[in-house]
């Protein structure tokens, strides 16, 4: 049990970004922010931040049904961005490196596998030959009528703040979520997503998603201070942790870090790979063979149901089920381990450990993940989702997962076999990554796989609570 009750008032502090996708919501913007000068940044963030959607419980109406708000508003900020508010570099230090550094950095781009075609360099936003970006507003609505009114409100807070916050020109990203819930390859998604302890009942420790409380390993996560004499006012709570100094106030509790990568994903040249596949071995275009392949490779049948529990048809009856292990497919033939699922929560099944530490280490690495599809259906439309993951650290949660999981080409003892969904594959400095099918009598290796999802824009972000948004009005 990982329980942690949260009060109103707590949950009054924390974004509602981080405790819900805002399912109801179902059209997003992305607005890409400048400050000019601080004190004028400092003002406009003053109005914006009583109109932040929190994560407070939503009321009810006489029925008892949930009174849902039509429009949310969240904010998040980069390392620039809280140094162009004037936050004074000793409390810029006590932010984790990779954050400081951010996602474009040739250190992270080798851990994260951005290359060639998806090198920060062609980034549309957050790359060495872009503007740097110093906030994200979040912008949701039930409509597109709201939500254009919705930008346009803000865009007058903008324009009101006279150069303290501008909007970077042709930046703007939209998103929705599609009526049949599914990702632009064709499967169920936003699915396996895990609950956090104590919002509102049992779930992975807290402490993994927002700062202030016990992880897994019942450690409080590093957090950003501010020494007590720079928070003029008593803004900000006392840091709670006997290790430091009682002069410190704690910058990042009840907030969290922020991960963004917008992923093209290859549509076309996905399902052309299936259909050559399928030729190369079955001696046809049979598409039940492509959709088994398909589903193979990302661990789900298009419904959403797991392989693990019908590895031989699809069962639309079982397409939101999460409730499962790994413990009876050990050798990874209902459900391969390659496969895109298995990767990124690899449960209670990671060779060579045994079944309980295989479930701690999967806990440890588990991701808040908030995605929007961009672009239509179109064959040559450019379509893909805009990915933001919530985790309490970068490191060990997102970066972990993408470079020892996902790009792994030997993970769980497979052999030159990547994600073959968001692996970086096909890269020229490497051996071509290949997709391994346990099946019996004999193991199904596909031929070399292409990369069928790149990176276009990326950054790390900070989302502090209400509390720590006052403060960086004021300081």
């Amino acid at each position: 049990m990982h329980m942690t009750p949260f009060g109103e008032e707590v949950l009054a502090d924390i974004q509602g970004f981080i405790t819900s996708g805002y399912g109801h919501l179902s059209y997003a913007a992305y607005l890409f922010l400048q400050f000019g000068e601080a004190a004028q940044a400092h003002r406009w963030l003053s109005r914006l931040a009583p109109g932040i959607m929190s994560a407070r419980t939503w009321p009810v109406d006489a029925t008892g049904k949930k009174i849902k708000p039509p429009v949310a508003l969240n904010v998040a900020f980069s390392a620039v961005g809280i140094s162009a508010l004037g936050v004074p570099p000793e409390v810029l230090c006590t932010f984790p490196p990779e954050f400081q550094e951010d996602i474009a950095t040739p250190d992270r781009s080798r851990v994260l596998g951005d290359t060639e075609e998806s090198d920060p360099a062609q980034w549309e936003l957050g790359g060495p030959e872009t503007p740097p970006v110093h906030a994200v507003l979040f912008v949701y609505a039930d409509s597109e009528t709201e939500l254009a009114a919705a930008c346009q409100a803000q865009r007058t807070l903008f324009a009101e703040s006279e150069g303290g916050v501008v909007e970077l020109s042709g930046s703007m990203q939209s998103g929705h979520r599609p009526d049949d819930e599914c990702e632009p390859f064709g499967f169920h998604d936003g699915i396996a997503q895990p609950q956090i302890a104590g919002i509102p009942d049992d779930g992975v420790p807290t402490g993994e998603f927002i700062l202030g409380y016990p992880n897994h390993f019942q450690l409080m996560p590093p957090t950003p201070v501010v020494p007590a004499a720079l928070d003029r006012g008593g803004i900000l709570p006392a840091l709670n942790n006997p290790y430091h100094s009682a002069h410190l106030r704690d910058l990042g509790r009840n907030g969290s870090y922020v991960v963004y990568r917008k992923l093209e994903q290859d549509v076309a040249g996905f399902w052309q790979f299936m259909k050559h596949e399928a030729i190369r071995i079955t001696g046809s275009a049979d598409t039940e063979y492509m959709t088994w392949l398909a589903s193979r490779c990302v661990g789900r049948w298009p419904s959403g149901a797991p392989l693990v529990l019908t590895p031989d048809v699809d069962d639309p009856a079982l397409g939101n089920r999460d409730d499962f292990l790994y413990g009876d497919d050990r050798e990874g033939v209902a459900c391969p381990f390659g496969s895109h699922i298995r990767r990124t929560n690899p449960r209670d099944v990671i060779r060579p450990y045994p079944t309980e530490q295989s479930q701690s280490m999967s806990e440890a690495h588990r991701l808040l993940r908030r995605a929007r599809v961009f672009g239509s259906a179109l064959v040559d439309a450019p379509r893909g989702i805009h990915f933001f993951c919530v985790n309490a650290s970068i490191k060990t949660q997102f970066e972990f997962v993408q470079q020892t999981w996902c790009n792994n080409p030997r993970f769980a003892g497979l052999n030159d076999n990547k994600d073959p969904i968001i692996g970086d594959n096909a890269r020229t400095d490497q051996t071509p990554s290949r997709m391994m099918i346990p099946r019996r009598p004999l193991t199904v290796r596909t031929s070399a796989l292409p990369r069928f999802v790149k990176v276009r824009a990326g950054m790390y972000l900070f989302m502090p609570s209400l509390t720590a948004l006052r403060f960086l009005a004021r300081s």
